[in-house]
C-alpha cells in the first residue's frame, strides 16, 4: 500500500470513527510526533540493584530463563523453579 492510499484510508477512517476511535489515533500522532526530551536518570540505589542483580547471575546464583520458559511463565503455563 502506498503512502497515499494510506492516507486516503486513514481519511476515511477518521471521517467514519467514533470518539473512541478518535481519541485513540490522536493519542498515537501526538505521541509519534512529540520530541522525545525525556531522559531518565537511575537513582543510586537502583544502579545498586542492578549491580547486585547481575552479581547473582554471573555467580550462577540467580536462575535465568531462555525465552520459551520465560512466555510459558507469563502464560501460566510453568511455574518459576
Amino acid at each position: 500500500m502506498t503512502p497515499a492510499n494510506i492516507r486516503q484510508k486513514l481519511h476515511q477512517y477518521i471521517d467514519k470513527g467514533d470518539e473512541k476511535l478518535l481519541k485513540l489515533m490522536y493519542a498515537v500522532a501526538k505521541e509519534y510526533n512529540e520530541e522525545d526530551d525525556f531522559e531518565y536518570e537511575f537513582s543510586e540505589e537502583e544502579i545498586k540493584l542492578f549491580e547486585e542483580r547481575r552479581a547473582k547471575r554471573l555467580s550462577g546464583e540467580s536462575k535465568t530463563y531462555n525465552w520459551k520458559e520465560a512466555k510459558d511463565m507469563i502464560t501460566g503455563k510453568k511455574k518459576p523453579e
